[in-house]
C-alpha cells in the first residue's frame, strides 16, 4: 500500500556498465580522496572502495533491474558543531573516464528517508553520471519518524534540520568535491533528481541553495509536508463527519462512475480524465443506484455519497474553510483507505498504516494510538501543531525563485494528476504564487516548467502515460537551450498496446484531435493559452495554502482554534 510513497521515479536511460574496456580507470582507494570541504560540518572520515559486478534488483515494477555495474563507491561521514549527529554521504563514481559523462546527479530520498541509496543511485551510475545520497544522519527507513525525537521526546531539530534541508546541500558539497578529485576536473553540469520526499528535496535546492547545481528534476513534490501527511487521515475524519464508513470497493465504483462520466471531456473515452478541473461529477447524483461489492448489492446512501464527497474536497474545518486540496474524482483511494465489509455487512476500519506517522509518533507521542479516534477537532488542532513545530523547516513553499533565476538554474517539474499522496493542485498552487511573485507566466516559463500528467499516480503508476526521460528534457533545456513544451509520456493499456502521449506544459491540457489513433500522441494536442495571473488563485480567492495555525478563505485568514475557524 505505502509503495507509491516511497517510490523515486528515476528517468534516466540506464545501459548497465558491462564489459566494458577500463582504460584510464582511476585508483580507486582512500588515499586517493581527501576531505572534501563542507561548509558547517566537519569530516569524521572517508573510505573508498572499488566494486565491480554489482546486480541491483528492480525496486519497483517501474525499473529496471540492474546488473554488473562497476564503481568507485566512497562512504563520507560528517558531523555538525553542537549537534550528536553523524551523516553519511555515499557517493558512486564510474570506474571509467570514458563510462562518465561528466555529469554529476544528486539523488532524492523518499517517504522518511532522507536519501534513497542503492535504488536511486544504481539508475544513475548505469547512465553514467556521478552521483551521491545522504542518510541525513538517521536510519535508512522509509516508514518510520521517531527519529525525530530525543529519547526525552523533544524534538531532534539536529535530524530535522538535516533532513529538511542541511544535508541535502552537503551531499551536492561532498559529492562535486570526490568527482573532481578521482576525475581531476568538475562535472560540466550538476542536477538533482528525486519525487516525493525526493521531489521536495528538489524545490529545497531550488529555494536555499540556489547555485549549486544546474538544473533539478523534482516530481510530484512533498511541498508543505507538514499538511501533505495530516491530509492522509483526512478521509478519516471524513467519513466520521458523514456518519458513515465507505469500503475500498465502494470508492473504487464511485472513481469509475467519475470516470464513465468525465472521460470524454478532452474528446476521447482513453480510460484517463485529460482535465479534472472540467469534471463536475457530483457523487451525490448516484444515491439511490446499485453497485455491487464482494457478492453483495448495496445502495448508495446519502452519507456514503456525502463522505465520497468530503473526502474528494480535501481537509475542510466545520465552518467550511478549505484548507488543503482533496485529489479529483476517478483517483483510486486505496493508499488512504482500509475499510473491509465482513460476509454479515459489519464494516471496519483498519489501521491506515504508514500515513499516520507523523500525528501518532511525533505529534502525540504515542505509537499505540488510534488516529481513527480522532474528532475533527482533534485533528485540526494537530493540523495547528504540525505546522507550528515543523512548518518553518519542512513546507519548502517560498515563491521566491530569483536567486534560482538568477543563477541561470532551470527547475523541471512534473505531478501526476491522480496522485492520492500528494494531491497536483498543491504544486499548481505553488505554481500560480510564484506567478504572481516573479512577473507571470512567461516569465516564470524561462526557468520553472510544469507538465501535469493525466492518470498518472505518484511518481508514476497508474493509468496514464508516464513520463519516459523528464532528465533529458531537462539536459536538453540547461545545456542546449532548448525549453521543453511537452514531456514524452507512454505507458500500456489494460490489451497491453502501447499508448504514447506528449504532456503540457501547463497551464496547458490535452486534447483529442477527433482524428487518428487515440493510443498516439500525434492524436493529441495542447490547448489553452498561456495566462498572466489566471486560474483559481487570481482573484477573491488568491492564496488559500495554509500557514501555521491560519485557514484561509476569500482572501481572508483566520485563526483555527480547536479545529473551527473563529
Amino acid at each position: 500500500m505505502a509503495l507509491p510513497f516511497l517510490l523515486l521515479q528515476l528517468w534516466a536511460s540506464v545501459e548497465a556498465a558491462t564489459n566494458e574496456s577500463f582504460q584510464n580507470t582511476r585508483n580507486c582507494d582512500t588515499s586517493t580522496f581527501t576531505a572534501p570541504v563542507v561548509p558547517g560540518a566537519k569530516v569524521l572520515s572517508i573510505t573508498a572502495e572499488e566494486r565491480r559486478n554489482v546486480d541491483i534488483p528492480a525496486a519497483t515494477a517501474l525499473l529496471q533491474p540492474l546488473s554488473d555495474l562497476n564503481f568507485c563507491e566512497i562512504k563520507v561521514y560528517l558531523a555538525h558543531q553542537g549537534a550528536n549527529d553523524r551523516v553519511l554521504v555515499q557517493t558512486w563514481l564510474p570506474l571509467s573516464q570514458d563510462l562518465w559523462n561528466d555529469r554529476f546527479q544528486a539523488t532524492g530520498g523518499g517517504a522518511w528517508a532522507t536519501g534513497m541509496f542503492d535504488i536511486a543511485l544504481g539508475p544513475a551510475i548505469a547512465s553514467g553520471y556521478a552521483a551521491s545520497s545522504t542518510d541525513g544522519g538517521h536510519p535508512f527507513d522509509f516508514f518510520a519518524a521517531d527519529w525525530m525525537l530525543n529519547e526525552d521526546e523533544s524534538i531532534n531539530w539536529d535530524l530535522v534540520h538535516n533532513f529538511a534541508t542541511r544535508s541535502l546541500a552537503e551531499q551536492v558539497y561532498v559529492g562535486k568535491s570526490l568527482t573532481e578529485q578521482f576525475y581531476g576536473r568538475q562535472p560540466r553540469y550538476s542536477y538533482w533528481n528525486g519525487c516525493s520526499q525526493g521531489g521536495r528535496q528538489g524545490y529545497t535546492v531550488a529555494q536555499r541553495y540556489p547555485g549549486l547545481l544546474d538544473g533539478v528534476l523534482a516530481a510530484a513534490p512533498g511541498l508543505k509536508l507538514p499538511n501533505v501527511v495530516m491530509s492522509g487521515i483526512w478521509p478519516i475524519i471524513a467519513m466520521q463527519e458523514a456518519g458513515t464508513l465507505v469500503s475500498n470497493c465502494e470508492f473504487n465504483w464511485f472513481a469509475s462512475q467519475a470516470l464513465e462520466e468525465c472521460d470524454i471531456l478532452d474528446g476521447a473515452k482513453d480510460g484517463v480524465i485529460g482535465d479534472p478541473e472540467a469534471c463536475t461529477f457530483d457523487p451525490l447524483s448516484l444515491v439511490g443506484q446499485k453497485m455491487e461489492c464482494s457478492g453483495h448489492e448495496i445502495e448508495v446512501t446519502g452519507a456514503m455519497a456525502d463522505a465520497v464527497r468530503k473526502v474528494h474536497q480535501g481537509p475542510t474545518t466545520p465552518f467550511g474553510i478549505n484548507v488543503f486540496p482533496g485529489v479529483p474524482y476517478g483517483t483510486p483511494l486505496n493508499v488512504f483507505l482500509n475499510v473491509t465489509v465482513d460476509s454479515n455487512g459489519v464494516r471496519a476500519l483498519n489501521d491506515p498504516g504508514v500515513l499516520d506517522v507523523l500525528p501518532r509518533s511525533i505529534l502525540l507521542k504515542d505509537p499505540n494510538f488510534n488516529v481513527s479516534k480522532l474528532s475533527t477537532s482533534e485533528y485540526f488542532a494537530l493540523w495547528v501543531q504540525a505546522n507550528e513545530e515543523y512548518g518553518w523547516l519542512l513546507d519548502t513553499d517560498n515563491s521566491d525563485l530569483s536567486a534560482f533565476r538568477d543563477a541561470g538554474a532551470k527547475l523541471l517539474s512534473w505531478h501526476g494528476i491522480n496522485d492520492p499522496i500528494i494531491p497536483y493542485q498543491n504544486t499548481v498552487k505553488y505554481r500560480q504564487r510564484v506567478e504572481r511573485e516573479m512577473g507571470g507566466a512567461k516569465a516564470v516559463d524561462d526557468f520553472f516548467r510544469l507538465f501535469l500528467a493525466p492518470g498518472v499516480e505518484h511518481c508514476g503508476l497508474g493509468a496514464g502515460a508516464v513520463p519516459k526521460d523528464p532528465l533529458e528534457s531537462l539536459l536538453g533545456w540547461v545545456e542546449r537551450g532548448e525549453p521543453p513544451e511537452t514531456l514524452t509520456s507512454e505507458t500500456r493499456n489494460q490489451e497491453g498496446e502501447l499508448v504514447t502521449r506528449d504532456l503540457c506544459r501547463y497551464p496547458r491540457t490535452p486534447k483529442y484531435l477527433a482524428i487518428g489513433d487515440v493510443n498516439k500522441a500525434s492524436s493529441w494536442s495542447c490547448e489553452g493559452v498561456d495566462g498572466e495571473e489566471e486560474g483559481d488563485f487570481a482573484g477573491g480567492l488568491k492564496d488559500c495554502l495554509t500557514q501555521a495555525g491560519l485557514g484561509c478563505y476569500n482572501g481572508h485568514s483566520f485563526p483555527i482554534v480547536g479545529g473551527a475557524a473563529t
